[in-house]
C-alpha cells in the first residue's frame, strides 16, 4: 500500500511441502491466485527446484555454451581474438550460477570440453584441429606455459566461498541466521557440519569451507569465542593453527591463556 505496486501474478508461483493436502493447497491457491510451481520453473534464471540429477538440471548451461560457440564458428578469427571472446563471454555464461550452485565435475568437464574444442578448432568443420594441450595445461597462468583460461571447477569453488564469506562477515544478515540456526548453532560457519538432510545450496556453500579456512585468520578480541585448536587465531599467515597435541587445550579456548587479575 505504500508504494503502491502491485505482485505479477503471472510471474508468481507458489511451492508446496509434500504433507500438504489437496484441501490446504485448495485454500493457498484461493488466497494467493497464483499456479504452482512444476520441476522446469525458475527464479531469477535459475532453477526452483533441485532434484537428484543436478547435471540434467543444470544442463542448461552447456546448451547455452554451446549455441553461443557455433555461432562464433561462422567467424574467422585469430587465436587472440578467440582467447576474448573466451575470456570474455564463454567463461561468463556459467558464473551466475556457479555464484549459488555447486556444479557438477561432469558438468564442469563438459563446458571445459566445449571451450577447449573451440580454443583448437582450425575450421569450419565439427572438432576439426589438433588438441596440442589440455584444458588443465591451458588453466594455467600465461607465465607457467598456460592461456590463463579459467578452471571451471576451482572457479565455481571461489564464486561460492564468497557466500560462505559473506555468512562470516554478516552474521547479523537474515540469510546468516538462518542457516547458523539451522546447521550451526552452537558454532559458526568454519566450524559448520554438513548435518542431516541438507539443502543443495548448504551442500554448495559448505564445499568452500576448505578454502574460507586456509585463507582466514581469527580475530582473538577477548578470546572468549576462540578456540585454541580448532580455530586459525596465531600471527602467521603460512600456518595460523595450533598443532601441538595436549588433552589440556582440547575444548579450551583462547580467553583461557590469558591472565586477567595482574598489569603485565
Amino acid at each position: 500500500m505504500a508504494s503502491g505496486q502491485q505482485v505479477n501474478i503471472s510471474k508468481s508461483s507458489v511451492f508446496f511441502s509434500k504433507n500438504m493436502s489437496q484441501q490446504d493447497k485448495k485454500e493457498v491457491y484461493d488466497v494467493l491466485k497464483c499456479p504452482e510451481a512444476n520441476d522446469n520453473s525458475t527464479y531469477l534464471g535459475l532453477p526452483n527446484i533441485m532434484g537428484r540429477n543436478k547435471t540434467t538440471i543444470m544442463g542448461y548451461l552447456k546448451d547455452r555454451l554451446q549455441n553461443r560457440v557455433q555461432g562464433w564458428d561462422k567467424k574467422t578469427l585469430s587465436k587472440g581474438g578467440k582467447e576474448i571472446l573466451l575470456k570474455t563471454i564463454a567463461q561468463a555464461i556459467p558464473t551466475y550460477a556457479m555464484g549459488v550452485f555447486l556444479l557438477p565435475l561432469e558438468l564442469c568437464r563438459d563446458l571445459e570440453r566445449i571451450m577447449c574444442r573451440y580454443w583448437w578448432k582450425t575450421g569450419r568443420d565439427k572438432d576439426r584441429g589438433i588438441h596440442w594441450l589440455s584444458w588443465e595445461r591451458l588453466s594455467k597462468r600465461k607465465s607457467e606455459g598456460g592461456m590463463g583460461f579459467r578452471n571451471v571447477h576451482d572457479f565455481n569453488i571461489a564464486m561460492i566461498g564468497k557466500q560462505g564469506w559473506r555468512l562470516m562477515l554478516y552474521q547479523d544478515s537474515l540469510v546468516a541466521r538462518i542457516y547458523k540456526a539451522r546447521y550451526y548453532p552452537r558454532g559458526y560457519f568454519l566450524t559448520a557440519k554438513l548435518g542431516s538432510n541438507p539443502s543443495y545450496i548448504w551442500r554448495s556453500v559448505i564445499a568452500a569451507q576448505e578454502l574460507l579456512r586456509k585463507g582466514s585468520i581469527r580475530t582473538v578480541g577477548n578470546g572468549e569465542s576462540v578456540s585454541i585448536i580448532g580455530d586459525p587465531w596465531l600471527p602467521q599467515n603460512d600456518d595460523p593453527f595450533v598443532h601441538t597435541v595436549n588433552e589440556g587445550l582440547q575444548g579450551k579456548f583462547v580467553s583461557s591463556l590469558f591472565v586477567t587479575d595482574e598489569n603485565e
